[in-house]
């Protein structure tokens, strides 16, 4: 427990911003939109019982933290902690599926830079152990509900990448 409390401290105090109060998810993506100059945006997706619960998707210009549709609404809010946690420490590359710098197969021309995925066959994993429990630290902390997006939001083509994405994960 201790160890756990002086890591969580640790990885706080690299943050490259404050966080936000009152803590909600909306704040705390317009503190890391902020400081990182790039958008974040929430897409739900249909998800295996297998596959990843979640996933961090950075292009050039937007991450997209994409969450199961049909889970639970506390495993929603975790995911999305988990993955604004990968986007606030800057992790990058070596979690379950990392395809790292480069093109995701199966979509055209979409370059994609970070794909990171919320696994519990992963929690081994220093970068997914350090997400998750920065996640459980801020959700926590939260202060209310928040609302989150679906494909059906984004702009067609957009959502025509997402949508390659959550098939290429299924796979």
């Amino acid at each position: 427990m201790w160890h756990q409390q002086r890591r969580t401290h640790r990885l706080l105090r690299q943050l490259e911003f404050d966080l936000p109060m009152p803590l909600t998810v909306q704040a705390l993506v317009a503190a890391l939109e902020a400081v990182r100059h790039r958008r974040i945006q929430f897409v739900a997706m249909s998800v295996e019982q297998t596959g990843p619960c979640g996933l961090w998707v950075a292009t050039g210009e937007t991450d997209y933290v994409l969450y199961g549709r049909d889970s639970p609404p506390i495993l929603r809010l975790q995911t999305i902690l988990h993955e604004l946690m990968h986007i606030a420490l800057r992790h990058a590359g070596h979690a379950a599926l990392s395809w790292g710098t480069g093109q995701v197969a199966g979509l055209d021309d979409t370059p994609t830079q970070v794909v990171l995925a919320r696994s519990t066959s992963a929690f081994g994993e220093q970068q997914e152990h350090d997400a998750e429990l920065l996640a459980t630290y801020l959700g926590a902390r939260l202060d209310g509900g928040d609302q989150v997006g679906a494909f059906e939001d984004l702009a067609d083509a957009t959502a025509a990448v997402m949508y390659r994405i959550a098939a290429v994960l299924a796979e």
